[in-house]
């Protein structure tokens, strides 16, 4: 198949038509591999492509690291025109793909292309399975206009900002919007969501217990500015700390400052739930 994707909404890409059968396919790209899921069910693979078929019936199309398509009779460059593109559509965005509901159309990874791109095309008998979530989540141009400026006031071990330990993720995204990529750590529980500027962890009953804040953010102590002076700021400077490999670490605020507090615009400052505390005094602790 050609490498120039020419997306037909609901209908296929390029010269592939979703609801075609095994035979049609092999008539038009020649033998494929196959993978067999179940006697109703099984994938098909040729190149970059994937095609996922139920009783014999096309109802999915993706294709691996897609880089120009052509949609709705407009050329994309999904690599340098991302922002544009996104906007335009406007898509839902879900735990890390990209949803445009009115094209049966997905795309994962656009925010992270170094990791791989995933685009697909699937029939309207599949949308309720790529559409499920689709109530929980937040539309491109929604997230877009979030406020930038927050200011983060730390209240210990209680609250930063408007962010409150034990929020549920649904409740920090009407405050942040929907993250960039979201990561599970099944075997400890743990899941934590990547945005611009900041990160958020949340435990094994969905209750948020770290946040850490890109110093570019500001993020203040009792009114003054931690993120600009770090263990320099007057309230730090007669407090008991604690090192941990290369973080700086007061219990007595619950936060923990990279690079042993001599913060730059790089570094961040994370501040943690009573829960977490074990955690930062195990020096021998794995990385979450």
């Amino acid at each position: 198949m050609r490498r120039e994707l020419k997306i037909l909404p609901k209908i296929g890409i390029n010269e592939v038509k979703l609801s075609m059968t095994s035979s049609d396919l092999n008539n038009i790209i020649g033998e494929l591999n196959k993978k067999n899921i179940n006697e109703k069910e099984f994938y098909l693979y040729h190149d970059d492509y994937v095609f996922h078929l139920v009783d014999n019936v096309l109802v999915s199309i993706s294709v691996n690291n897609p880089k120009t398509i052509f949609l709705s009779e407009k050329k994309y460059d999904l690599i340098d025109e991302t922002k544009q593109f996104l906007f335009k559509e406007n898509p839902y965005f879900v735990e890390g793909c990209y949803l445009f509901p009115q094209h049966n159309m997905s795309i994962y990874g656009l925010d992270f292309p170094d990791e791989g791109i995933q685009l697909t095309i699937y029939s309207d008998n599949q949308k309720h399975i790529y559409e499920k979530n689709i109530k929980f989540s937040f539309q491109f141009r929604s997230i877009e206009n979030q406020p930038i400026n927050l200011k983060y006031e730390i209240n210990p071990y209680q609250s930063v900002g408007l962010l409150k330990f034990g929020m549920q993720s649904s409740e920090v995204r009407k405050i942040w919007g929907t993250p960039l990529k979201i990561s599970t750590n099944s075997k400890k529980g743990i899941t934590t969501e990547n945005r611009t500027n900041s990160q958020a962890m949340y435990n094994e009953k969905g209750q948020l217990i770290q946040l850490a804040l890109n110093c570019k953010e500001d993020v203040f102590i009792d009114n003054k500015m931690l993120s600009k002076f770090g263990s320099n700021l007057d309230i730090l400077k007669n407090e008991e700390y604690f090192i941990n490999r290369n973080y700086k670490i007061y219990f007595k605020f619950g936060i923990a400052l990279d690079n042993l507090g001599n913060l730059s615009s790089n570094d961040f400052v994370y501040v943690f739930a009573e829960e977490m505390i074990p955690h930062w005094k195990n020096i021998y602790r794995p990385l979450i």
